[in-house]
């Protein structure tokens, strides 16, 4: 396959290192424009200006398999063209929502298929969340993203609590989900903690998992030939493996004509539920 990279020459030459060690590409061509890729099976598009879905829906319309490395767009209607025109174009779309991509994430999804119950604890020291490039709305959509993807049904319940003062800034906020298949998430974001902390936990009737996000470490608690005692294992993963892996998804998806990791379906139900989020927000 040949692959093309567009964007900045430097992000551009970390993912072409990711991409080159792998037997299926030929080729990897590096541009600064969609206009300059010249023939290839795909791309990787390394963009986070606003105008990344436009850029993203004519390499689509296109017929290029896109790869978007940004932060998670949200705009509900571009994200639903771009979706529909690569159902159309028959290309695929993978989307870099790193909290799925991570090594840890993957292991846990595959000891977990269907949870029944995910909580995420995150704490953000207020001085990082001060200094930190995101607003509060990126935090929480980031660990929505996570639960529905895992999860992977309908919302059929929601409830919301936050702390803003003066109606303003929010520092924290509580949301519970609850899915047709009665599965719940707890999402809780502080951001106004002394200490940062962040952990996602999930539940099924064989498995409990806690992955301390920060450490990339999973324990597993089992319990084993119906004894009270609970086994438990920990796991210690490699985030820097993430965009590598992340790659290797994304070449294997092609290759075997299977939908990627986090595909155009997952976003849009992530901005549809984003979209009932805010209006219980804007009722808080």
């Amino acid at each position: 396959m040949k692959i093309g990279i567009i964007g900045p020459a430097d992000r551009a030459m970390a993912w072409e290192s990711h991409l080159r060690p792998h037997r299926s590409v030929s080729e990897v061509i590096i541009t600064s424009r969609l206009k300059d890729i010249g023939d290839v099976d795909a791309c990787l598009l390394l963009d986070d200006s606003e105008e990344r879905l436009a850029r993203l829906l004519k390499a689509v319309k296109q017929g290029y398999h896109c790869f978007l490395v940004s932060e998670l767009p949200t705009n509900r209607d571009q994200v639903e063209k771009v979706y529909h025109a690569a159902e159309e174009s028959n290309v695929l779309l993978q989307f870099s929502h790193w909290p799925t991509l991570a090594p840890a994430s993957k292991w846990m999804s595959k000891k977990v298929v269907k949870p029944s119950l995910v909580q995420v604890i995150r704490e953000i020291n207020h001085t990082e969340y001060y200094d930190s490039d995101h607003n509060f709305d990126y935090y929480w959509i980031d660990e929505l993203a996570f639960c529905l993807r895992w999860i992977n049904g309908a919302v059929h319940h929601i409830d919301l609590k936050t702390v803003s003062f003066k109606g303003e800034h929010l520092y924290m906020l509580h949301l519970f989900l609850r899915f047709d298949s009665g599965a719940t998430a707890n999402i809780y974001i502080n951001a106004a903690s002394a200490e940062s902390n962040h952990h996602r936990v999930a539940a099924d009737n064989n498995y409990m998992l806690d992955c301390n996000v920060r450490e990339q470490s999973v324990r597993l608690a089992e319990q084993k030939n119906y004894q009270k005692r609970l086994y438990i294992n920990k796991q210690t993963f490699d985030a820097s493996k993430s965009a590598e892996l992340a790659s290797l998804e994304f070449l294997k998806s092609i290759q075997l004509n299977r939908p990627t990791i986090y595909n155009g379906y997952h976003l849009v139900e992530l901005t549809k539920t984003i979209e009932k989020v805010k209006k219980r927000l804007s009722r808080a």
